[in-house]
Parts: C-alpha cells; sequence; structure tokens
C-alpha cells in the first residue's frame, strides 16, 4: 500500500473512529454528572418570570425596596442551592468511576494505532490512573462551588432589582453546566492520553502530535511534532502570532478545555524511503487548514484571519488554488466557509 494512502487510513482511525470513541465516553460521563439540569434550569427561569410578572406587572421596571423582591430572590436562590449541591460531589464521582476506562481506552487505542501502522500486534499495557488524574477529577467541585457562590452573590436584593440583573445571576449559576461539561472532556482526555503516552513508553517510541482537522490555530501549531516519550512538548506555540508565547511546556495534549488532540507512537523508520512520512504529512494538512480556515464557530475569525497571513509570510508550501484561497479570505477578511468538508481526511 502507498504512503499516501497509509497516511489517510491512519489520519482517519485518529481523527474519526478513535476520537469518535472518547466523545462518546465523555458525553456518558456528563449525562451521568448533569441529568436533566439544563432542563431544571429552564423551568425555574420559566417560573421566576412568571412570578416576577405577577408581582410587578412587566419585566422593564425596578423593584428595589418591593417585598416581593426578596420572597422571588429567596425561591431562586434556594433553587439554585437545590440544583447544585449535588452536581460537584455527582460529577467527580462519575469521573472517578470512569478514568481507568479511559485510561485504557487510550492504550488499546494505542495497540489498534500500532497494528495499522505497522501490521504489528503489540500487547496492550494496563495502565492505572495516576494521582494527578484523581486530583483533577475533585477539583470539579471546586468549580461548581465556585459558579454557585457568584450566582449567589448576584442575586442579592441589593445587586438584584431588575428582571435582566435576575437572568443574569441564574445564568450564572446554570453556567456551572457548561463548566463541568468542559472540565469533564478536558479531564477525560488527559486520562486517554495518559493511556496512550504509557503504550508510547512501553515500545520505546516518540510521541506524535495528532491535532483536530478543524483544530484551533494553537493545536494546529502543534500538529505533526515529536517528542522523546519522557519529554515536554514546547509551551506557547501558535498559528496566530497573537497567540505565540503563552503556555507552558506539557507533556501531551489537551492543550485547552474541549482540546481533542491526541498522540500516537512515532519511529522514523516507519517512514518509507522517498515518500511523505507521517509527522509531515500531518504538519502539511495543518498548515492547509489554517489556510482554508477550517475551525470551529467558537473560535474567533480574527485568529483565523491573523494565522493565515503568517503562514503565507513564512511560506506555506501548499498548492497556488490553496494559497489564493487565503489570500483571498485574508483580503476579505473572512473565510467564506470554515466547516470542514467531507470526505478523505
Amino acid at each position: 500500500m502507498a504512503r499516501r494512502s497509509l497516511n489517510q487510513r491512519l489520519a482517519q482511525l485518529i481523527q474519526r473512529a478513535q476520537t469518535g470513541a472518547v466523545i462518546r465516553l465523555e458525553d456518558r460521563v456528563i449525562q451521568r454528572a448533569i441529568g436533566n439540569l439544563d432542563d431544571d434550569f429552564t423551568e425555574l427561569v420559566r417560573r421566576t418570570l412568571a412570578a416576577w410578572t405577577t408581582a410587578f406587572g412587566n419585566v422593564g421596571g425596578d423593584a428595589t425596596h418591593d417585598p416581593a423582591l426578596r420572597r422571588i430572590l429567596a425561591a431562586v436562590r434556594s433553587a439554585i442551592r437545590r440544583f447544585l449541591a449535588p452536581l460537584g460531589p455527582r460529577a467527580q464521582q462519575a469521573l472517578d468511576d470512569t478514568l481507568t476506562d479511559a485510561v485504557m481506552l487510550g492504550a488499546s487505542q494505542h495497540t489498534a494505532f500500532i497494528r495499522d501502522a505497522t501490521g504489528n500486534n503489540p500487547s496492550t499495557p494496563l495502565p492505572r490512573p495516576r494521582r494527578p488524574l484523581r486530583d483533577a477529577a475533585a477539583r470539579v467541585r471546586g468549580i461548581v462551588a465556585e459558579r454557585r457562590d457568584r450566582a449567589l452573590a448576584l442575586l442579592r436584593p441589593t445587586v438584584a432589582h431588575r428582571w435582566s440583573h435576575v437572568l443574569t445571576g441564574i445564568g450564572t449559576a446554570r453556567g456551572a453546566l457548561s463548566a463541568v461539561r468542559s472540565h469533564i472532556t478536558w479531564v477525560v482526555g488527559q486520562a486517554v492520553n495518559e493511556g496512550l503516552t504509557a503504550g508510547i513508553r512501553a515500545i520505546g517510541a516518540r510521541k506524535l502530535w495528532v491535532a483536530e482537522r478543524d483544530a484551533c490555530v494553537r493545536c494546529a501549531a502543534y500538529a505533526g511534532l515529536t517528542a522523546e516519550s519522557g519529554d515536554d512538548f514546547p509551551g506557547g506555540l501558535s498559528w496566530d502570532p497573537r497567540q505565540r508565547g503563552h503556555g507552558d511546556p506539557l507533556p501531551a495534549p489537551p492543550l485547552h478545555p474541549n482540546c481533542r488532540c491526541r498522540v500516537v507512537a512515532w519511529q522514523d523508520e516507519w517512514a518509507e524511503p522517498g515518500v511523505l512520512p507521517f509527522p509531515e504529512a500531518l504538519r502539511r494538512e495543518a498548515r492547509r487548514s489554517i489556510a482554508r480556515g477550517f475551525s470551529l464557530p467558537t473560535e474567533s475569525n480574527a485568529a483565523r484571519i491573523r494565522a493565515a497571513r503568517e503562514l503565507l509570510r513564512r511560506g506555506a508550501n501548499l498548492p497556488r488554488s490553496v494559497e489564493a484561497y487565503a489570500a483571498t479570505a485574508i483580503a476579505a477578511g473572512r473565510f467564506a466557509t470554515r466547516s470542514v468538508p467531507t470526505g478523505r481526511p
């Protein structure tokens, strides 16, 4: 099989099949931790709005010094305490119960990658979650508590005397759910990469950073980099000059919350003479992603434009049509589309 076809197959294995398995694991933990709390907060807003309009007639006025305000805020604060009190412990328990599965998922995915990359069938290592992973899982309690306390402070009668203030307070409390989701994704990603790293150490290979196809400008700068199994990747890389230089060295992804980058094993002798090695194929694909603006809607368009400009300045080494596309987007100040097309990775 040609190396290019193998590169495509390896990328598809990592970025689709294996990343999909990690996402499904994250989703199970998130569902167990959060349950129906989104619906509970939606209902809290509905009931509170009804109480507010009954008491004050509309949502545009100021309810300062009205006795009904204290009753409404007391009910909202009580509901927030009731919703969030079990969230931290439940999220920590859900993570604790999943860490071993996540580490073993990484180890088994390492074995599958080696099988596809080399044709060998190594034994799957049996790593266990290290203490830092347990500590990271435990931090979810503090994350929930911080948002709860911030919300309760916003819902004091001296602060919240308009409907918009009340809505802000409830929204701050509801933000604990997003924070828990992000933390679960972060911890599960760490655990999976810990299992992958254990497998890499077991065979004496180097670590190879694999980013998602729509990775952010920071993660795209790491795509295709290698490091010895006991060494760190450099900190502060980014295709966006404004984001460069911020961050410490790290042994493996995730680089940031909601990052689904990963490390896989690599040895230079796996490359065939005269054919693009897999690390360089990943670097080329990352440059193409920057030139095409492939990214999630949550990432700043300005950051993608700055990254594309930096890519062309440094020399993209891409087909003329791709470089011309990037230049057109830079001139327009935006990419016509930022979605990764379906098809081969």
